[in-house]
């Protein structure tokens, strides 16, 4: 199948409608709305950047022509005014979009909630939402289809999050303003880059003149003009220095120009002379920005752990950088820091990286210990003591904190800090194991295999080994997973820990079943032999341990190579213990239903998996879920209703693409492409 398949943008609508049967369709908005027009009037004093905003048309021409929807991606130097670059072009060309022009800001919101503000712009109801992150993307697209409009998106990370946000209708425009890497737009969406220029003379005058007042401005011509040049076009340092000026109206220009002049041989003078401006714990707040390993957005509390401050001397802090147009607050007690100023608050802390760095691996075991127990924590690090948050505040703090800690992760091997390496991708693993970031986790996994080896710890490396082998698996290399497994297996045997080699031999089991799905007939029974072996030997060493949820763990495991009466057994018992973790509760229902579904009894099995997709909906398990569908597909097509079974295949297709579990939509393509369609 080529890349061109993918639910991306290019295509018509696609649908997504969970328990919906033959037949998708979405309502029409409950509410009838105005075209929003959401965006202002750019500064009277923006002259800049003609060729740039010529460029965008240029874009939205092509795209129209070709019957499609233009992408432009806004690049340039921090502070050189992307945002207001887009601004600008949706405001002069909104006559071309009669169906609105919507502004939306991802930074670390949830898609899902800018997807509703979205759909409520678009005359949605809240009761009409889908709960889903696709159910909400499908009927935004759906919405778009026959629309017009322009969409900004400022402040976006991945491409992932772009792409929910995609409309569908011929001749509409996106602008993306970058803050992450977004290559993926370009090679699967064929969006297109704008490169920014800095600020012209005129356009940096007018910065100044509304911040400070043309007045004031031009009753100091030379210094004004020595301070335009000080700033180089950086709209970031012209609004720092603008922002001082306007808290101290007794100030000269000449004053302020002096105090850069002083600070001249650094690269940063303007946020040289801003960071002398702040009262000491502001200061401090001001180094861990710079110093901190991830894209500049951090919680509170880690400002507060950090620097050991209080709540309120941290708010004051914070409300002392925010004021200097130094830092933006991104909602939920977490604030940003543009990436210029971040290069020179880099040069203010020498050793808080190291700090920063310690703090996240410490807190991201000890909270990940409650998003999911596995016990490793307290083997390789006695005295170890879990956080005290429940499950659900701990999987949150893990799903927002994600980019944070792989960032960590990097800098701590890059700086030799071997356990905290091994500390952050255990404490990553409750995000990774479910698929939905299989590169990430690999080179997480990587630097900590090598990190567990130099530290010279067998059975941080065989766990470790054991996670790089899933990954590998996920990508279904299926080579390097056995590779991975069997030596992790080794290992643990040379650490004479029966739990580790449980894991192995569980892992390696697994990968074998796994690979027999995408194998020949002989070949395939060639694998699920060995995994039964390796199954059932983990079944063994979970009855030596005696842990009960190792044992049901176990059970659940060897169900999926039993034939469908052992299995019954095996997953009846599973679910006396699993059945209190919903995430495990949702593996189990969803190998009951796929057993009863191979054994013939269709409709219990539907009843299990119709279950499966509700909690996986609900709980983020997007790889059960697409498994469920795919199930309850096959299970429609046996009884004869492919209106059905096409409704739920499509559902876990639009699951699969919007996820990024590539591999799983890949094969569900092939599925809905066979003959008896």
């Amino acid at each position: 199948m080529s890349e061109g398949n993918f639910f991306d943008g290019s295509a018509g609508s696609v649908f997504q409608g969970r328990d919906v049967y033959g037949g998708v369709h979405f309502q029409q908005p409950a509410l009838q709305v105005v075209p929003p027009v959401q965006v202002l009037e750019p500064p009277r004093h923006y002259r800049n950047n003609e060729r740039q905003l010529a460029e965008l048309s240029r874009v939205r021409a092509e795209a129209e022509a070709g019957g499609g929807v233009g992408i432009a991606i806004v690049r340039g130097v921090p502070g050189s005014g992307r945002s207001t670059l887009c601004e600008c072009w949706a405001f002069r060309n909104q006559e071309l979009f009669d169906d609105g022009v919507f502004p939306v800001r991802l930074g670390r919101r949830p898609v899902t909630d800018v997807l509703a503000d979205l759909l409520a712009l678009a005359g949605y109801t809240p009761q009409q939402w889908p709960q889903s992150l696709e159910g909400r993307s499908a009927m935004w697209r759906a919405w778009t289809g026959k629309q017009r409009l322009a969409l900004l998106v400022d402040d976006a990370m991945s491409a992932t999050e772009v792409r929910a946000l995609l409309p569908a209708g011929a001749g509409s425009m996106v602008l993306v303003v970058e803050a992450g890497r977004l290559t993926e737009l370009k090679t699967r969406h064929s969006a297109q880059e704008v490169e920014l220029d800095p600020l012209s003379d005129e356009a940096a005058h007018g910065v100044l003149a509304e911040l400070v007042g043309v007045e004031r401005l031009d009753a100091e011509s030379q210094p004004r003009n020595e301070l335009i040049r000080i700033c180089a076009g950086s709209a970031a340092e012209l609004t720092v220095a603008g922002a001082m000026l306007a808290e101290s109206p007794n100030w000269t220009l000449e004053r302020l120009i002096g105090r850069i002049r002083r600070k001249g041989s650094l690269a940063s003078p303007v946020f040289d002379v801003a960071y002398d401006r702040l009262p000491e714990d502001a200061q401090a707040c001001y180094r861990i920005f710079g110093a901190h390993p991830g894209d500049g957005d951090v919680a509170l509390e880690t400002l507060m752990a950090v620097l050991g401050l209080d709540i309120d001397d941290a708010e004051d802090a914070v409300g002392h950088l925010v004021a200097a147009k130094l830092v933006e607050p991104m909602g939920a007690d977490r604030y940003r820091m543009a990436d210029l100023a971040r290069l020179h608050a880099g040069t203010l802390g020498a050793d808080l990286p190291a700090k920063v760095v310690a703090y996240y691996a410490k807190s991201a075991l000890e909270i990940a210990e409650n998003a999911l127990d596995r016990g490793w924590a307290g083997q390789l690090w006695p005295g170890f003591v879990p956080d005290g948050r429940d499950r659900d505040r701990a999987q949150k703090w893990l799903r927002t904190e994600r980019l944070n800690l792989v960032a960590a992760a990097e800098t701590a091997y890059q700086e030799g800090a071997l356990e905290d390496v091994c500390r952050l991708a255990l404490a990553l693993w409750a995000e990774h194991k479910d698929g939905g970031y299989p590169a990430e986790m690999v080179a997480v996994n990587q630097d900590a295999v090598s990190a567990a080896r130099a530290w010279n710890s067998p059975l941080a490396e065989s766990i470790l080994l054991t996670q790089l082998g899933f990954a590998a698996a996920q990508r279904r290399d299926w080579a390097t997973a056995y590779e991975h497994h069997g030596r992790a297996a080794e290992l643990a045997e040379l650490a004479n820990s029966v739990e580790a080699r449980a894991t192995a031999v569980e892992s390696l089991g697994l990968a074998y079943f796994e690979a027999s799905a995408h194998a020949q007939p002989e070949e395939a029974e060639r694998l699920l032999a060995a995994a039964e072996e390796r199954l059932r030997l983990n079944l063994g060493l979970a009855e030596q341990l005696g842990v009960d949820r190792r044992l049901a763990l176990a059970r659940m495991h060897l169900a999926k190579v039993a034939r469908p009466a052992e299995a019954a057994e095996l997953l009846a018992e599973a679910s006396g213990f699993l059945d209190s973790e919903p995430g495990n509760r949702a593996k189990v229902l969803l190998w009951r239903g796929r057993k009863a579904v191979e054994d013939g009894a269709l409709d219990d099995g539907v009843s299990w998996l119709l279950e499966v997709v509700d909690l996986a909906a609900k709980g983020g398990w997007h790889r059960e879920r697409i498994m469920a569908g795919r199930t309850l597909a096959e299970a429609a097509l046996a009884k004869g209703e492919r209106a059905s079974a096409r409704a739920h295949a499509e559902d876990a297709l639009n699951v699969a693409r919007l996820r990024g579990y590539t591999a799983e939509a890949l094969d569900i393509m092939e599925w809905l492409d066979q003959p008896r369609f």
